[in-house]
């Protein structure tokens, strides 16, 4: 009996325990806060950062591993207006107004839809944001250190960093991410696709955003 009341007793206490964190605020951490501690993987983040402000035209080379097809696709960018051609599907955007077409075709939505895209196993933001988070999440699940290096992509310079992150075929695989100096994507090599800049120039045309 008396060992019956100690139990009940126990079991209050964790009661009080709990209702406590809940009035005070505390809630349990299930992992702690984890931050790129790589320098060359944070280089490399650094380039990214200057991608939104950046006005740019660039073409890339896109090959998903699946066909090994290649796919052209153009990146412009003119303060807030934003013109992405992947393949015949292009993404418009004027900070305000957005939409995705068939290219000649008169076939659009009123909303950025990468589902059009998705053969290619990017988004039409892989120039910059997109990959720049892929970067993120393969640092943060690496196993090994990283190795930085500096190259020249399309005529720019250019910052490099191979990640080694766990693979399906083998014990481990590395993920290549380049940006320019000037803050946009420059090469990928992973293993769902190859990315591969052709041209990079700062000189944009307005009217070419526009149309």
């Amino acid at each position: 009996m008396l060992q019956q009341q100690r139990r009940q007793l126990a079991l209050v206490a964790v009661a009080l325990v709990a209702l406590t964190g809940c009035f005070t605020g505390e809630r349990p951490s299930l992992a702690p806060e984890t931050s790129i501690e790589d320098e060359a993987v944070q280089t490399v983040l650094d380039r990214f950062d200057r991608a939104d402000s950046l006005d740019f035209i660039a073409t890339y080379d896109i090959i998903p591993s699946s066909t090994g097809e290649t796919t052209q696709a153009t990146v412009a960018q003119l303060g807030g207006q934003r013109r992405v051609k992947i393949g015949d599907v292009e993404f418009i955007t004027d900070g305000t107004v957005a939409r995705t077409c068939r290219e000649g075709i008169d076939e659009c939505e009123d909303f950025l839809d990468d589902a059009r895209v998705s053969n290619l196993n990017i988004t039409h933001t892989f120039w910059g944001a997109a990959f720049r988070t892929r970067l993120e999440l393969d640092a943060a699940r690496r196993i090994g250190p990283s190795a930085g290096d500096t190259t020249t992509i399309a005529g720019q310079p250019a910052v490099c960093v191979d990640v080694i992150v766990p693979s399906i075929a083998s014990s481990s695989g590395t993920v290549l991410y380049c940006a320019l100096d000037a803050g946009i994507l420059a090469r990928y090599f992973g293993a769902d696709v190859s990315i591969e800049m052709t041209s990079f120039s700062r000189d944009v045309a307005e009217t070419y955003v526009e149309s």
